[in-house]
């Protein structure tokens, strides 16, 4: 089980997924609600994915692809780094790999058309009919970072790089 993790505002998104290439496929997708008014807030987030992430990697060999948010002038808001940290100290907390992969690398991985969004194409990829339960914003950055990760361990013969 490889897990696709987006942080936002008010949710941190866990896309569980398997396979890759033409056998990748999406498990389950599971926001979870945060608010960061105190620290008991992180605290309660970080509880609650490491749960998740230790429920759900049993099996070993799992891979947590994190979608690293943006800095600068038009960067993430500081509740969605915040829920970036919190998934990374679950990792670690866990001894699981969490890898950050950055936005740009999505639009290549997905063979996007020239002027095309990255977020436009995983959307037409992964929920085309737009039925599928929980898809959200945060979803298509959480099942994107996941299907590029799976990419990437198929060329690395199952193993994570450390940067992808």
């Amino acid at each position: 089980m490889n897990f696709g993790v987006n942080a936002t505002k008010s949710a941190v998104v866990i896309a569980e997924t398997k396979g890759g290439g033409d056998s990748f496929a999406i498990a389950a997708i599971r926001p979870v609600s945060f608010q960061v008014n105190s620290g008991d807030d992180l605290t309660e987030l970080l509880q609650t994915l490491i749960t998740i992430f230790d429920r759900k990697s049993k099996g070993g060999g799992s891979v947590i692809a994190l979608l690293k948010c943006s800095s600068g002038r038009f960067g993430s808001c500081l509740e969605a780094i915040k829920g970036e940290a919190m998934v990374e100290l679950a990792a670690s907390q866990l001894g699981l790999c969490a890898v950050k992969i950055a936005p740009q690398r999505l639009k290549k991985t997905l063979c996007c058309a020239k002027e095309q969004k990255w977020q436009k194409r995983a959307e037409e990829l992964f929920n085309p009919d737009g039925k599928r339960p929980n898809w959200s914003k945060g979803a298509v950055g959480a099942v994107a970072v996941a299907f590029h990760l799976a990419g990437e361990r198929q060329k690395w013969g199952g193993k994570p790089a450390r940067i992808y």
